[in-house]
Protein backbone atom coordinates (compact mmCIF):
# COMPACT_ATOMS: atom_id res chain seq x y z
CA UNK A 1 0.00 0.00 0.00
CA UNK A 2 1.14 3.72 -1.09
CA UNK A 3 2.52 5.52 2.14
CA UNK A 4 2.65 9.32 0.81
CA UNK A 5 4.97 9.74 3.83
CA UNK A 6 6.82 6.78 3.03
CA UNK A 7 8.68 6.82 0.06
CA UNK A 8 9.41 3.76 0.11
CA UNK A 9 6.34 2.56 -0.30
CA UNK A 10 6.65 3.77 -3.76
CA UNK A 11 9.90 3.36 -4.93
CA UNK A 12 8.92 0.96 -7.49
CA UNK A 13 7.09 3.79 -9.33
CA UNK A 14 10.27 6.34 -8.74
CA UNK A 15 12.96 4.17 -10.12
CA UNK A 16 15.09 7.59 -11.33
CA UNK A 17 14.60 8.97 -7.76
CA UNK A 18 12.41 12.05 -8.58
CA UNK A 19 11.68 12.19 -4.97
CA UNK A 20 14.94 13.15 -4.21
CA UNK A 21 15.81 15.46 -6.87
CA UNK A 22 12.25 17.55 -5.33
CA UNK A 23 13.47 16.88 -1.81
CA UNK A 24 16.98 18.74 -2.96
CA UNK A 25 15.27 21.57 -4.50
CA UNK A 26 17.12 24.20 -1.78
CA UNK A 27 20.44 22.22 -2.52
CA UNK A 28 20.23 23.43 -5.92
CA UNK A 29 19.40 26.90 -4.59
CA UNK A 30 22.15 26.88 -2.32
CA UNK A 31 24.56 25.61 -5.04
CA UNK A 32 23.87 28.35 -7.48
CA UNK A 33 23.98 30.99 -4.68
CA UNK A 34 27.23 30.27 -3.39
CA UNK A 35 28.88 29.50 -6.52
CA UNK A 36 28.06 32.21 -8.62
CA UNK A 37 26.05 34.93 -6.94
CA UNK A 38 29.00 37.20 -6.66
CA UNK A 39 31.01 36.33 -10.01
CA UNK A 40 31.44 39.39 -11.63
CA UNK A 41 30.10 37.80 -15.51
CA UNK A 42 29.95 41.04 -17.75
CA UNK A 43 32.25 43.69 -18.93
CA UNK A 44 30.61 47.35 -18.72
CA UNK A 45 29.11 47.44 -22.13
CA UNK A 46 26.91 44.70 -21.25
CA UNK A 47 25.66 46.98 -18.36
CA UNK A 48 24.24 49.69 -21.28
CA UNK A 49 21.75 47.06 -22.86
CA UNK A 50 17.88 48.34 -24.18
CA UNK A 51 16.28 44.91 -23.97
CA UNK A 52 16.60 41.49 -22.64
CA UNK A 53 15.29 38.18 -24.59
CA UNK A 54 15.71 35.07 -22.70
CA UNK A 55 15.59 32.20 -24.49
CA UNK A 56 14.46 28.75 -23.40
CA UNK A 57 11.81 25.73 -22.92
CA UNK A 58 10.19 23.89 -21.20
CA UNK A 59 12.00 23.45 -17.16
CA UNK A 60 14.80 25.76 -18.61
CA UNK A 61 12.69 28.80 -19.09
CA UNK A 62 11.07 28.22 -15.82
CA UNK A 63 13.84 30.98 -14.59
CA UNK A 64 12.27 33.57 -17.03
CA UNK A 65 8.29 32.97 -16.24
CA UNK A 66 9.71 33.58 -12.10
CA UNK A 67 11.38 36.76 -13.27
CA UNK A 68 8.69 38.50 -15.10
CA UNK A 69 6.46 37.87 -12.62
CA UNK A 70 8.14 38.34 -9.28
CA UNK A 71 9.88 41.18 -10.74
CA UNK A 72 7.48 43.20 -12.96
CA UNK A 73 7.42 46.48 -11.40
CA UNK A 74 11.20 46.43 -10.77
CA UNK A 75 12.40 45.33 -14.11
CA UNK A 76 14.78 48.22 -15.51
CA UNK A 77 14.94 47.30 -19.12
CA UNK A 78 12.39 45.17 -21.12
CA UNK A 79 12.15 41.59 -20.53
CA UNK A 80 10.67 39.66 -23.46
CA UNK A 81 10.89 35.60 -22.67
CA UNK A 82 11.35 33.66 -26.10
CA UNK A 83 10.15 30.27 -26.55
CA UNK A 84 10.79 29.52 -30.29
CA UNK A 85 13.39 28.75 -33.11
CA UNK A 86 13.58 32.67 -34.09
CA UNK A 87 14.64 35.81 -32.04
CA UNK A 88 12.25 38.90 -32.36
CA UNK A 89 12.46 41.46 -34.71
CA UNK A 90 13.75 44.08 -32.90
CA UNK A 91 16.74 42.13 -31.80
CA UNK A 92 20.38 44.00 -32.16
CA UNK A 93 23.24 45.41 -30.71
CA UNK A 94 21.79 46.95 -27.76
CA UNK A 95 19.91 43.42 -26.68
CA UNK A 96 21.17 41.05 -24.27
CA UNK A 97 19.93 37.39 -25.06
CA UNK A 98 20.33 34.79 -22.39
CA UNK A 99 20.63 31.19 -23.53
CA UNK A 100 18.93 28.76 -21.06
CA UNK A 101 19.23 24.81 -21.46
CA UNK A 102 19.37 22.99 -18.94
CA UNK A 103 21.10 20.00 -21.27
CA UNK A 104 22.60 22.69 -23.82
CA UNK A 105 21.42 20.79 -26.44
CA UNK A 106 17.76 22.34 -27.04
CA UNK A 107 17.43 22.74 -30.35
CA UNK A 108 15.44 25.93 -29.97
CA UNK A 109 18.15 28.08 -28.10
CA UNK A 110 20.85 26.89 -29.97
CA UNK A 111 18.77 28.60 -33.23
CA UNK A 112 18.31 31.94 -30.88
CA UNK A 113 22.33 31.31 -30.53
CA UNK A 114 23.58 31.40 -34.14
CA UNK A 115 20.77 34.40 -35.07
CA UNK A 116 21.61 36.27 -31.77
CA UNK A 117 25.57 36.42 -33.56
CA UNK A 118 23.98 37.43 -36.63
CA UNK A 119 22.22 40.04 -35.61
CA UNK A 120 25.62 41.16 -33.64
CA UNK A 121 23.43 41.05 -29.95
CA UNK A 122 24.94 40.72 -26.67
CA UNK A 123 25.16 36.69 -25.29
CA UNK A 124 25.33 35.40 -22.04
CA UNK A 125 23.61 31.88 -20.59
CA UNK A 126 24.12 28.87 -18.77
CA UNK A 127 23.61 25.52 -19.00
CA UNK A 128 25.20 22.08 -17.70
CA UNK A 129 26.96 21.61 -20.68
CA UNK A 130 26.60 20.58 -24.74
CA UNK A 131 27.03 22.31 -27.50
CA UNK A 132 25.66 25.72 -25.27
CA UNK A 133 28.47 25.18 -22.84
CA UNK A 134 31.06 25.16 -25.81
CA UNK A 135 29.60 28.28 -27.48
CA UNK A 136 29.43 30.60 -24.51
CA UNK A 137 33.39 29.08 -23.46
CA UNK A 138 34.00 30.94 -27.12
CA UNK A 139 33.70 34.12 -25.79
CA UNK A 140 30.61 34.89 -23.71
CA UNK A 141 30.20 35.87 -19.99
CA UNK A 142 28.09 32.96 -18.68
CA UNK A 143 28.29 29.51 -17.00
CA UNK A 144 28.20 25.84 -17.23
CA UNK A 145 27.00 24.36 -13.60
CA UNK A 146 27.64 20.44 -12.25
CA UNK A 147 24.06 19.58 -11.28
CA UNK A 148 25.15 17.30 -8.13
CA UNK A 149 21.65 17.83 -6.55
CA UNK A 150 19.53 16.34 -9.36
CA UNK A 151 20.09 12.75 -8.79
CA UNK A 152 17.00 12.16 -11.52
CA UNK A 153 18.88 13.54 -14.27
CA UNK A 154 15.62 14.95 -15.66
CA UNK A 155 16.61 18.66 -16.78
CA UNK A 156 12.89 19.73 -15.06
CA UNK A 157 13.74 18.33 -11.64
CA UNK A 158 16.45 21.08 -11.49
CA UNK A 159 14.10 23.64 -10.53
CA UNK A 160 16.44 25.16 -8.39
CA UNK A 161 18.49 26.01 -10.83
CA UNK A 162 17.07 27.04 -13.79
CA UNK A 163 15.33 29.66 -11.62
CA UNK A 164 18.01 30.81 -9.20
CA UNK A 165 20.83 31.28 -12.23
CA UNK A 166 17.96 33.48 -14.06
CA UNK A 167 17.66 35.56 -11.31
CA UNK A 168 21.39 35.98 -10.47
CA UNK A 169 22.37 36.47 -14.12
CA UNK A 170 19.56 39.02 -13.64
CA UNK A 171 20.73 40.42 -10.81
CA UNK A 172 24.36 40.96 -11.58
CA UNK A 173 23.63 42.97 -14.86
CA UNK A 174 21.40 45.49 -12.13
CA UNK A 175 18.44 44.76 -14.47
CA UNK A 176 16.89 43.64 -10.69
CA UNK A 177 17.80 43.37 -7.32
CA UNK A 178 18.39 40.56 -4.72
CA UNK A 179 20.51 41.24 -1.72
CA UNK A 180 22.24 38.23 -0.57
CA UNK A 181 20.83 38.90 2.75
CA UNK A 182 17.62 39.05 1.48
CA UNK A 183 18.40 35.33 -0.94
CA UNK A 184 19.59 33.57 2.12
CA UNK A 185 16.53 35.04 4.31
CA UNK A 186 14.30 33.96 1.70
CA UNK A 187 15.78 29.84 0.85
CA UNK A 188 16.17 29.58 4.92
CA UNK A 189 12.18 30.19 5.06
CA UNK A 190 11.34 27.74 2.60
CA UNK A 191 13.95 24.91 4.23
CA UNK A 192 12.08 25.62 7.79
CA UNK A 193 8.71 24.94 6.38
CA UNK A 194 9.29 21.77 4.09
CA UNK A 195 7.31 19.80 6.43
CA UNK A 196 4.56 21.92 5.93
CA UNK A 197 5.14 22.11 2.67
CA UNK A 198 5.10 18.47 2.04
CA UNK A 199 1.61 17.64 3.91
CA UNK A 200 0.14 20.41 1.94
CA UNK A 201 1.22 18.99 -1.00
CA UNK A 202 -0.17 15.28 -0.06
CA UNK A 203 -3.93 16.50 1.49
CA UNK A 204 -3.74 18.43 -1.47
CA UNK A 205 -2.77 15.58 -4.44
CA UNK A 206 -5.96 13.73 -3.00
CA UNK A 207 -8.52 16.50 -3.34
CA UNK A 208 -7.70 17.17 -7.40
CA UNK A 209 -7.06 13.34 -8.25
CA UNK A 210 -9.14 12.43 -10.89
CA UNK A 211 -10.18 15.97 -12.12
CA UNK A 212 -8.30 18.52 -14.32
CA UNK A 213 -6.88 21.14 -12.37
CA UNK A 214 -6.97 25.03 -13.29
CA UNK A 215 -4.30 26.53 -11.39
CA UNK A 216 -5.17 30.02 -10.10
CA UNK A 217 -2.75 32.69 -9.18
CA UNK A 218 -1.88 36.61 -9.57
CA UNK A 219 0.78 39.16 -9.68
CA UNK A 220 3.97 37.57 -8.28
CA UNK A 221 3.01 34.19 -8.63
CA UNK A 222 2.02 34.19 -11.79
CA UNK A 223 5.35 32.34 -13.18
CA UNK A 224 4.96 29.72 -10.48
CA UNK A 225 0.87 29.12 -11.50
CA UNK A 226 2.39 28.54 -15.03
CA UNK A 227 5.35 25.89 -13.73
CA UNK A 228 3.05 24.04 -11.65
CA UNK A 229 1.08 23.56 -14.92
CA UNK A 230 4.09 22.09 -16.64
CA UNK A 231 4.47 20.13 -13.80
CA UNK A 232 1.18 18.80 -13.75
CA UNK A 233 1.61 17.76 -17.70
CA UNK A 234 5.35 16.29 -17.43
CA UNK A 235 5.19 14.85 -13.72
CA UNK A 236 1.92 13.96 -12.99
CA UNK A 237 0.76 13.17 -16.52
CA UNK A 238 -2.36 15.39 -15.84
CA UNK A 239 -3.98 17.68 -18.13
CA UNK A 240 -3.85 21.03 -16.43
CA UNK A 241 -4.67 24.60 -17.42
CA UNK A 242 -3.74 27.84 -15.55
CA UNK A 243 -4.03 31.44 -15.49
CA UNK A 244 -4.01 35.32 -13.53
CA UNK A 245 -6.42 36.65 -12.14
CA UNK A 246 -7.53 39.58 -13.01
CA UNK A 247 -7.31 38.42 -16.57
CA UNK A 248 -9.42 35.69 -16.02
CA UNK A 249 -12.62 37.51 -14.66
CA UNK A 250 -13.05 39.25 -18.32
CA UNK A 251 -13.66 35.68 -20.11
CA UNK A 252 -13.19 32.38 -18.19
CA UNK A 253 -15.80 32.71 -15.58
CA UNK A 254 -18.48 32.16 -18.89
CA UNK A 255 -16.83 29.18 -19.82
CA UNK A 256 -17.45 27.09 -16.71
CA UNK A 257 -20.66 26.61 -17.46
CA UNK A 258 -20.48 24.35 -20.75
CA UNK A 259 -19.99 21.15 -21.37
CA UNK A 260 -22.40 19.51 -18.34
CA UNK A 261 -20.12 16.62 -17.73
CA UNK A 262 -16.93 18.38 -17.14
CA UNK A 263 -14.91 17.58 -14.34
CA UNK A 264 -12.63 20.45 -12.67
CA UNK A 265 -11.26 21.59 -9.97
CA UNK A 266 -9.66 24.77 -9.36
CA UNK A 267 -6.41 25.56 -7.20
CA UNK A 268 -6.08 29.16 -6.13
CA UNK A 269 -2.44 29.90 -5.14
CA UNK A 270 -2.97 32.41 -2.92
CA UNK A 271 -0.78 35.37 -0.92
CA UNK A 272 -1.15 38.06 1.93
CA UNK A 273 1.06 39.74 0.01
CA UNK A 274 -1.73 40.66 -3.12
CA UNK A 275 -2.67 44.02 -3.49
CA UNK A 276 -6.11 44.57 -1.75
CA UNK A 277 -8.10 44.43 -5.23
CA UNK A 278 -6.23 41.02 -6.18
CA UNK A 279 -7.53 39.71 -2.36
CA UNK A 280 -10.95 40.90 -3.10
CA UNK A 281 -11.51 39.43 -6.92
CA UNK A 282 -10.10 36.20 -5.38
CA UNK A 283 -12.96 36.24 -3.18
CA UNK A 284 -15.56 37.01 -5.49
CA UNK A 285 -14.05 34.25 -7.91
CA UNK A 286 -14.04 31.58 -5.35
CA UNK A 287 -18.24 32.45 -5.19
CA UNK A 288 -18.36 32.56 -9.09
CA UNK A 289 -16.77 28.75 -8.80
CA UNK A 290 -18.45 27.56 -5.90
CA UNK A 291 -21.95 28.57 -8.04
CA UNK A 292 -20.85 26.35 -11.02
CA UNK A 293 -20.64 23.95 -8.96
CA UNK A 294 -16.84 22.94 -9.37
CA UNK A 295 -14.57 22.55 -6.31
CA UNK A 296 -11.78 24.47 -4.54
CA UNK A 297 -9.26 24.14 -2.97
CA UNK A 298 -6.14 26.80 -2.16
CA UNK A 299 -2.49 26.87 -1.66
CA UNK A 300 -1.89 30.07 0.71
CA UNK A 301 2.06 30.98 -0.29
CA UNK A 302 4.25 30.92 3.21
CA UNK A 303 6.60 33.51 3.78
CA UNK A 304 7.76 37.09 4.70
CA UNK A 305 8.56 38.66 1.59
CA UNK A 306 7.56 37.92 -1.92
CA UNK A 307 11.04 36.22 -2.93
CA UNK A 308 10.50 33.87 -0.07
CA UNK A 309 6.38 32.93 -1.51
CA UNK A 310 8.00 32.33 -4.48
CA UNK A 311 10.60 29.91 -3.78
CA UNK A 312 7.86 28.59 -1.40
CA UNK A 313 5.84 27.92 -4.02
CA UNK A 314 7.96 26.48 -6.26
CA UNK A 315 8.99 23.79 -3.46
CA UNK A 316 5.49 23.03 -2.84
CA UNK A 317 4.74 22.30 -6.31
CA UNK A 318 7.00 19.76 -7.28
CA UNK A 319 6.04 18.07 -4.10
CA UNK A 320 2.13 18.37 -5.06
CA UNK A 321 2.64 17.04 -8.76
CA UNK A 322 4.61 13.90 -7.45
CA UNK A 323 2.62 12.76 -5.19
CA UNK A 324 -0.34 13.21 -7.74
CA UNK A 325 1.99 11.00 -10.11
CA UNK A 326 2.64 8.31 -7.51
CA UNK A 327 -1.49 8.41 -7.13
CA UNK A 328 -1.82 7.50 -10.47
CA UNK A 329 0.38 4.88 -10.61
CA UNK A 330 2.72 6.73 -13.11
CA UNK A 331 6.60 7.01 -13.27
CA UNK A 332 7.05 10.60 -12.36
CA UNK A 333 10.46 10.69 -14.45
CA UNK A 334 9.15 9.51 -17.90
CA UNK A 335 8.09 11.72 -20.69
CA UNK A 336 7.38 8.93 -22.93
CA UNK A 337 5.24 11.10 -25.73
CA UNK A 338 7.77 14.26 -25.53
CA UNK A 339 10.73 11.77 -26.06
CA UNK A 340 8.54 9.85 -28.73
CA UNK A 341 7.81 13.28 -30.70
CA UNK A 342 11.62 14.65 -30.66
CA UNK A 343 12.84 11.45 -31.70
CA UNK A 344 10.66 11.33 -35.09
CA UNK A 345 10.83 15.21 -35.36
CA UNK A 346 15.01 14.15 -36.11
Amino acid sequence: MIDLNNPKTFSHLDPKNVYESTEMFVDQLEQIKDEYYSVEFYSPEYKKIKNIVICGMGGSAYGAHIALSLFTNELKVPLVLNSDYHLPGFVDENTLVMLTSYSGTTEEVLSCAEEAKIKNAKMTGFSTGGKLGEILKEKYPGFTFNPKFNPSGQPRLGTGYMVLATLILLNRLGVISISLEELNYAIEEVKSNQEEIKQAAQDLSKKLMNSIPLVFASEHLIGNAHIIRNQFNETSKSFAYYEDIPELNHHLMEGLKNPENKNLSVLFVNSDLYSEKIKKRIELTKDVISKNGIPYFEYKAIGDTKLSQTLNVLSFGGYLTLYLAVLYGQDPSLIPWVDYFKEKLK
